[in-house]
Formats: structure tokens, C-alpha cells, sequence
């Protein structure tokens, strides 16, 4: 295990402090959030690292690694930015909500955060990895989840934990819930859309436009889904019995597995259903030409 220094520490008041934001000596008024030990805050030197220290001389391994952990969950609430899983990618982005602890019942991960109304967890590994039961879990619970791991190494103040929570090279996907609405959809459009025939390199009729189409339109199409080199599926009428949530889905290209927000999805549709759509009726028209 990696002993590190103590940058975090609970003042009187039960608030997270870090070193410099409390005066020097035992006049700090802080105590060690793992032990409850009364610390001595050592900030007054311009060479050595500003610390905590137990008063008791007593700085075990434990001790610092709870305070490591609580400043990094301390810097992602206080900057709002997260990573989060797409299409197999770590990407940054500014949430609209970021809770610490936050109890989902079963598990309380170490970040929940809500961005573009979507949900996602972020772990923060110091001395224990997330196990095969806490991942069951999160897998329950359909959160997109990574993990950022600051073990094993060495911290002089919050600028580089900072730095390592922006380090992708620290990070791994642990769950990706966009895997799961994929195969979803796949399977709705496979067992339920609409049967269409490929015929010279383009669909017909396409349900939508009403018009034809080739078939790279269909493919690029939120309610399109390739069966194979014959036949197109469309997903623009889906029957009743299905679920209103699985038959309205306009967020998810099956062609290169994305999920996209519901703004992405807009400006994306818009597009599509737009000059996309002018450019593939166009250029169907040519290609029968001839």
C-alpha cells in the first residue's frame, strides 16, 4: 500500500478542510477523518509539502488514503467535471449535478452525477478496487460507471490530484450502460421492424420519406438496423405491444454503436431528416437512372 501525505482533514464543524485552508499548528482545530485522531496542521513552510500530521506522531498508511480519497471526490464535486463512458471512450463533461455518497439503496458510489439528465457513477480506487459483487450491483442499477485509480502513488497537493483525475491514462471503463440500449435495439428493430428489401444498392420505399432511398440513408437512420445484405430493417413504425419507451428511441445509430444525448440526437435528426435526407432522395433518383 502506498502511504501518502495527509492533505484532508475535519474540522470542528465536521467540514472537509484542505491544508491551506486552515491556520498552522494545533490551532487548525481539525481531526483525521479515519481515525479521529486531532492533527497538526504543518503549512507554514516553503520548502517542505504542507501537510497534516497526527499529534500523536501516529501517520499510518490507512490514515492518509481515506484523505486522499476524500479529496478527490472533493475536487470532481467542486469542479463539476466528469468522465464519463461513450461508445467505448472516456470523454469530459460538465455536469448538471454532482453528489457525493449518494445513496442508491444497495451501493453508494463514491460520485453520482447527472449529465444531460443522464446518470452516471464515478469510483475512485486508492486502496480497493470495485469487486465482482459491487459491479453486479451497478450493472443492476444500469449506471454507467468508471473508475479513476490514484493508487500507488504520490500526492503533494491538490494541483496533482487534480491532474491525476484529468488523466485519462488513469481511468477505466467499468460499465457501460450504452453497450446494453444498443443490443436493445438491435434486437427491437431485428424482431419487430419493418422488413425491407435491398434492391439495387437502395430500400424502395423508405417509411419515413416515403420515397427511394440507398441504402447507406437507412444505415446512417436512428430507426434503421441491417439484417444482412438483402433485407434493412425499419424501426419507424413499431407495434403496440412493445413499450412506448422501446418503440420512441430517436438517440441510438446502429451503424457505429452510438448513443447520443437528446441534443446530439436533435441537431443529428434534423440534419438527417433534412438535406441529408434532399442529398439521399437526389442521388437515389441518379442512381436509377441509369
Amino acid at each position: 500500500m502506498n502511504k501518502n501525505y495527509i492533505l484532508m482533514a475535519v474540522n470542528k464543524a465536521g467540514k472537509n478542510v484542505y491544508i491551506d485552508e486552515v491556520p498552522n499548528g494545533k490551532q487548525c482545530g481539525c481531526f483525521c477523518k479515519e481515525c479521529g485522531g486531532e492533527l497538526v496542521a504543518k503549512n507554514n513552510g516553503k520548502i517542505k509539502v504542507h501537510h497534516f500530521a497526527h499529534a500523536t506522531g501516529n501517520d499510518s498508511i490507512q490514515c492518509s488514503q481515506t484523505a486522499l480519497h476524500i479529496l478527490a471526490k472533493e475536487i470532481i464535486a467542486e469542479e463539476r467535471c466528469v468522465a464519463i463512458p461513450r461508445s467505448g471512450k472516456i470523454e469530459f463533461y460538465s455536469a448538471d449535478k454532482v453528489e457525493l455518497e449518494k445513496s442508491l439503496g444497495d451501493i453508494i458510489p463514491d460520485v453520482f452525477a447527472t449529465v444531460k439528465g443522464r446518470a452516471f457513477m464515478v469510483e475512485i480506487l486508492v486502496s480497493h478496487a470495485i469487486d465482482e459483487e459491487k459491479l453486479d450491483k451497478i450493472k443492476e442499477h444500469r449506471i454507467s460507471c468508471i473508475e479513476i485509480d490514484l493508487s500507488g502513488k504520490t500526492f503533494e497537493s491538490k494541483e496533482d490530484v487534480r491532474a491525476a483525475l484529468n488523466n485519462p491514462c488513469n481511468m477505466k471503463i467499468i460499465y457501460d450502460d450504452n453497450s446494453r440500449l444498443i443490443q436493445e435495439r438491435k434486437e427491437i428493430l431485428l424482431n419487430y421492424g419493418l422488413k425491407l428489401k435491398i434492391y439495387r444498392g437502395g430500400i424502395v420505399i423508405c417509411p419515413k420519406l416515403c420515397s427511394y432511398v440507398l441504402t447507406y440513408f437507412c444505415e446512417d437512420c436512428v430507426f434503421g438496423c441491417k439484417e444482412n445484405n438483402s433485407f434493412m430493417r425499419c424501426g419507424f413504425i413499431l407495434p403496440l405491444v412493445l413499450k412506448p419507451n422501446l418503440r420512441v428511441v430517436f438517440n441510438i445509430i446502429l451503424k457505429n454503436n452510438t448513443v447520443m444525448f437528446d441534443d446530439e440526437a436533435k441537431r443529428y435528426n434534423d440534419s438527417h431528416f433534412g438535406w441529408k435526407a434532399t442529398e439521399a432522395v437526389q442521388r437515389a433518383y441518379i442512381s436509377r437512372s441509369f
